[in-house]
């Protein structure tokens, strides 16, 4: 089957949807990629056509984006342009390679990978036969002496690895490797640019000590093919990465033998229904938001959006109003009973006696909020 460390990475968080993706089942289109993917194409469209504006390669493509995808996009291309990553001319840029893999995890022979293990159109992994590894690196170069290569990915996420992650991160270690065999080189550096954050990483190895830690990875993947497909499908791990997931409409679902199942079964299946309750929320909320006016449903209930008061201290004024309660703190009470805030300022509030509360309602003010769905007490 055909591996990636972005198969690699499902099969860690499902098994199920990594190998339904290896055998080629596309399921439903998740968009929530599609800053990325522009962003991703804009600069290697650009770095392609030597003296392309950024702004130029983009225009054609923008329509396919909200008004807030464009402005997001717009700014990780101006920060890209500004952190002026050193990308030579000699440099190649988002080419695709491909290997088959033998048992010991040694790749037989990197080449071009051809379209259908590209993502587009033409993909089509389940037409591997053999365990083959596809890597395609955003950019790449060799020193001018040829002896150490530099590999090259930009991200678009919010979030950033720790050094110690980016040291044992799949990407960095099969990349390096894998262009370490193909080009000779001695020494490969792997670096990763946030382009959200304008913050950038690296970590570099000797070629043998990047192929030492890629050989493994390549050979669980060989291992791993000869696993029958049918029972890698059995192995469900609901969680967050749910809610992108190509095939989670054919997995959240109430299933009624649920009670029949054992301990771990059950378990598992009662993470599958939080991620269906979680999926149904953020439908419902988002519907909600675009009511114009309020549903009442009954028993205190209301959807839609209005806007509600609640208290909330006045700016610096928090740490006066704390004191004056301290100062003026009767005897009999339990210090614990009033300062054990859990909640709303305005449910400690109602804690208070009377004498206390009216003497720090000079520090407190009333705020709005917008909420979607409103219940008595």
């Amino acid at each position: 089957m055909l591996w990636s460390k972005s198969f690699v990475q499902a099969d860690s968080a499902c098994p199920k949807q990594s190998v339904k993706l290896r055998m080629g089942d596309k399921g439903r289109a998740w968009d929530g990629f599609k800053v990325g993917s522009h962003v991703h194409y804009v600069i290697a469209a650009t770095l392609k056509r030597k003296g392309a504006k950024l702004d130029e390669v983009g225009a054609s493509f923008a329509s396919k984006l909200s008004i807030q995808e464009m402005v997001s996009v717009d700014q990780m291309l101006r920060n890209f342009e500004e952190m002026q990553i050193g990308i030579p001319e000699r440099s190649v840029i988002e080419q695709s390679y491909c290997s088959v893999i033998e048992r010991d995890g040694s790749p037989v022979m990197w080449e071009e990978a051809p379209a259908w293990m590209e993502r587009g159109d033409e993909w089509d992994p389940s037409l591997a036969k053999e365990t083959v590894w596809r890597f395609q690196p955003d950019a790449y170069f060799l020193s001018e002496d040829g002896t150490k290569v530099f590999c090259i990915d930009w991200k678009t996420g919010w979030g950033s690895p720790s050094d110690t992650a980016l040291m044992s991160d799949i990407q960095a270690i099969t990349y390096c490797a894998a262009l370490c065999q193909m080009t000779g080189a001695k020494e490969a550096e792997f670096q990763w640019w946030n382009l959200r954050w304008k913050r950038g990483q690296s970590v570099a190895r000797s070629s043998e000590e990047w192929i030492a830690l890629a050989k493994p990875i390549w050979a669980a993947c060989w291992t791993k093919d000869r696993f029958r497909e049918k029972e890698i499908e059995k192995d469900e791990r609901p969680g967050e990465h749910c809610g992108r997931c190509p095939y989670s409409e054919e997995c959240l679902v109430v299933a009624p033998e649920h009670l029949k199942k054992d301990d771990r079964d059950l378990y598992l299946y009662s993470l599958k229904i939080d991620q269906l309750a979680k999926k149904v929320r953020g439908e419902m909320k988002s519907r909600l938001k675009e009511r114009t006016g309020v549903l009442d449903i009954g028993n205190g209930v209301t959807l839609g959006p209005r806007m509600v008061t609640h208290k909330k201290w006045k700016r610096g004024e928090k740490e006066h109003g704390m004191r004056k309660v301290l100062e003026l703190f009767p005897d009999h009470l339990s210090l614990t009973d009033v300062f054990d805030i859990k909640g709303s300022i305005g449910s400690w509030l109602k804690q208070l006696p009377d004498t206390l509360r009216e003497h720090i309602d000079e520090h407190i003010e009333e705020g709005s909020r917008q909420t979607l769905i409103e219940k008595e007490n």
